[in-house]
């Protein structure tokens, strides 16, 4: 059968167009099954909130997700402490320069010293003790005695490291010794101190740490040296530090807080693995304190300005002493009242300027 060339031609035409009209159905179903789609969203569905990526947008609110957000973990999560032990003397305790404990009663510590925060990145870590007379602690404990001013034969410092993995049983049986580490004597069986006669004796010792993170960087690990710098600019700008943290505590300031604790925070969740469950108690322990009515922030007074982490860290400790409720605490201190006992808080005010645009005139605090 032969076909005229208009009839081909009409059936050319229809074909188009009926493909067309099959497009523009196709079209219309698609976009009627992503607005169908849309609308079968559960109702209490949330817009993920962005996340903070500087220091000035940090709140109270956003804190614990963002410092969350940065932490890392591992396979291996090694966490070190100190098991310590001491005889006939008061002592304190430096991990890399950095306090770490201090014991001025006659009891020994029970529990294993956690040293996580004061190990910034693998490698060798230095341990400094420094030991004391007991004073009157004999007398006051024992009703008899006399003040001990110095220290004897027999005083002594025992200190093990060990080692557990988070992600462990992290159990007395799961320790790993590192080392362990005596006070220094001077006869052959290790009996008679090397410090007797002296009001006080410093030794320190080395271990090496291997661990997987690096906070070397962005923390006081990348600090200027403080103690180059002008006595009187750094104590001032020390004193403003101290002064508008406690005057914004008061207040009540959550998220003026949050953004000074957020540095610290951070380190302190890395080295110690912290989940974003750990990071929001750490977060609500603060929060107790901060939301107390009673809050009375103390004169910051009767202070001496001091160095930390080879000079990178400075702290404004209070003079005393005599009194060893406040022998080495910060002079930033308030004063609240909880069931209906008043009680002290001093701030670990720990402050480092960072190497990035530090002049010795001008530089930016922050709290280790």
């Amino acid at each position: 059968m032969v076909y005229s060339g208009e009839y081909i031609f009409s059936i050319f035409i229809f074909l188009i167009i009926r493909m067309k009209i099959i497009d523009k159905l196709v079209f219309l179903t698609v976009g009627f099954g992503t607005l169908l789609a849309c609308a079968q969203q559960p109702k209490d569905a949330k817009a993920t909130t962005a996340l903070p990526t500087a220091v000035e947008e940090i709140n109270s609110e956003n804190m614990v997700a963002a410092i969350s957000a940065k932490v890392k973990h591992f396979d291996e999560e090694p966490l070190y402490y100190l098991r310590i032990g001491r005889e006939n003397c008061i002592i304190e305790v430096l991990v890399n320069d950095m306090p770490v404990y201090k014991s001025y009663e006659l009891s020994n510590l029970a529990s294993p010293l956690r040293i996580n925060g004061s190990i910034l990145k693998s490698g060798t870590q230095t341990v400094t003790v420094r030991m004391y007379p007991v004073g009157d602690l004999i007398k006051e404990a024992y009703e008899y005695g006399e003040t001990i001013t110095q220290l004897g034969d027999a005083s002594n410092v025992s200190i093990r490291v060990i080692q557990l993995d988070k992600q462990g049983a992290m159990g007395l049986n799961d320790e790993l010794e590192v080392l362990e580490h005596k006070s220094p004597t001077t006869d052959a069986n290790g009996e008679v101190f090397a410090g007797t006669g002296l009001p006080f004796y410093e030794y320190t010792f080395e271990f090496y740490a291997k661990v997987p993170y690096d906070l070397s960087e962005n923390s006081w690990g990348d600090a200027a040296d403080l103690s180059t710098v002008d006595q009187d600019i750094l104590e001032q700008k020390m004193l403003d530090y101290y002064k508008s943290f406690l005057k914004e505590y008061k207040k009540g300031n959550k998220d003026f807080i949050a953004r000074k604790y957020y540095q610290s925070f951070y380190v302190q969740a890395q080295a110690y693995y912290k989940s974003k469950e750990e990071i929001q108690e750490m977060w609500d322990e603060e929060l107790e304190l901060l939301n107390n009515p009673t809050v009375k922030p103390q004169p910051v007074k009767d202070y001496e300005l001091v160095f930390y982490a080879h000079g990178e860290i400075a702290f404004l400790r209070l003079k005393t002493k005599d009194d060893l409720f406040y022998r080495n605490e910060c002079a930033g201190k308030v004063k609240a009242i909880e069931y209906g006992e008043e009680y002290e808080t001093f701030f670990g005010l720990y402050l480092y300027a960072p190497k990035k645009g530090f002049s010795k005139k001008e530089f930016t605090l922050i709290m280790s």
